[in-house]
């Protein structure tokens, strides 16, 4: 692999489709059905490039950390935990992985100034929900991972965060329906990083990371990994007897995806080494429940 293409690696290309969904549902929560000609198509991939550039932001910056802590050269990696391992393979480009990182977050940041500068009556609502997400990019690898709660919630705030941006800046203010269907990508992508966490454990652990499955045991991440797909599977439920919601139930076509990755993962939960299949479910429910309620709510 060329230097171009790995120095690229640290973007963690095959989890960028979760920020594609998470905008797709921001769109469909802004709009009304409507024949694709009437879609802001600028604005739309503005957002979605914001989106982006903060997704590979966080994972370009979580890379250089790991490495520099020394938390890559231990991890045993998977398809879904572990990182890239491009600087295991590549430790010259270190330099290029930090410049990455910042970039990606100053074009996020650039691209949240002009929103606000476009439309300023969205300042009071904007403006929180960006700072917010800096932070969370800013402080995941350094301070987040070492406070376990802290951790399994934030990256499902930061997908939130793309869902109510991209339905705020392109709709205008929230209502109670925005907020009660983006607990769906909060709650899934929450078990995204979970579950992923479980295989990192021995790793995580000699790097001075504190996560949930490390203080709470394999069985009890399992545990709050059911309780977010049931709560967030009950959201779908409930937008049913909401008319203006209801087209978001069409993400319940996941649902077996995630049994199975339950039924997986308690069979399985001794070996945390045979997890490949469940975190492969998992990711396809995290990225396929968004993108099918977006589907729903525009037709």
């Amino acid at each position: 692999m060329s230097e171009t293409w790995a120095w690229l690696g640290v973007a963690r290309g095959r989890f960028l489709p979760l920020t594609l969904s998470c905008v797709a549902l921001g769109l469909a929560l802004a709009l009304p059905p409507a024949p694709p000609a009437s879609l802001p198509f600028g604005e739309a991939l503005l957002v979605l490039i914001g989106a982006l550039a903060a997704h590979v932001a966080v994972n370009a910056l979580n890379e250089y950390g790991d490495y520099r802590s020394g938390l890559d050269l231990r991890t045993r990696r998977t398809a879904f935990s572990g990182g890239s391992g491009t600087l295991v393979a590549h430790p010259q480009l270190l330099g290029r992985t930090l410049l990455l990182g910042i970039g990606s977050l100053l074009t996020c940041a650039l691209i949240g100034l002009f929103f606000l500068l476009r439309q300023p009556q969205l300042f009071a609502s904007l403006a929180p929900l960006g700072l917010a997400g800096l932070l969370l990019v800013l402080a995941y690898t350094p301070w987040l991972t070492r406070h376990p709660w802290l951790c399994l919630f934030a990256p499902g705030l930061g997908f939130a965060l793309m869902v109510l941006g991209a339905r705020l800046v392109l709709g205008g203010p929230l209502d109670s329906g925005d907020l009660l269907l983006t607990l769906v990508p909060l709650l899934l992508c929450n078990n995204l990083l979970l579950l992923s966490q479980i295989p990192d454990i021995d790793a995580d652990r000699a790097a001075g990371r504190r996560t949930l499955p490390m203080q709470i045991g394999v069985a009890g991440a399992l545990r709050v990994a059911l309780r977010h797909w049931l709560l967030a599977y009950g959201v779908l439920l409930a937008a049913l007897w909401q008319r203006e919601l209801a087209g978001a139930a069409l993400g319940l076509l996941t649902l077996p995806l995630a049994l199975r990755a339950a039924w997986l993962l308690r069979r399985n939960a001794l070996e945390p080494q045979r997890l490949l299949p469940a975190l492969g479910l998992n990711a396809a429910v995290s990225v396929g429940t968004p993108l099918l309620m977006a589907v729903g709510l525009l037709i």
